[in-house]
């Protein structure tokens, strides 16, 4: 699992739109596509792959949490952007909603 996320985040074309949408503050976008689309992208795979069929809720709720932060380890080395100011830029996201 771990290493089918760290080959899904790493991709150009992810890392690169999600860059943009950091660049552009569209925090809630980004968080939304890291840590729902693709995360559920990489854990139905998964899941499959496992012959557990497609998006096991077993699996998903075992491994969410650690896909997310795979993810967010990713975002933080390509664009380096520190962890800790990501956490605040989704704080600030959340309090305004």
């Amino acid at each position: 699992m771990r290493m089918l996320a760290q080959e899904r985040y790493s991709q150009k074309e992810f890392l690169s739109t999600l860059f943009e949408l950091a660049l552009a503050e569209q925090w809630f976008d980004l968080q939304h596509m890291l840590q729902h689309d693709m995360a559920k992208a990489i854990l139905a795979d998964y899941s499959y792959n496992l012959g557990c069929g497609f998006l096991d809720t077993k699996i998903f709720y075992e491994h969410w949490e650690d896909v997310i932060e795979i993810g967010w380890q990713i975002f933080c080395e390509h664009t380096g952007i520190s962890r800790e100011q990501v956490r605040s830029k989704l704080s600030q996201l959340h309090e305004a909603i």
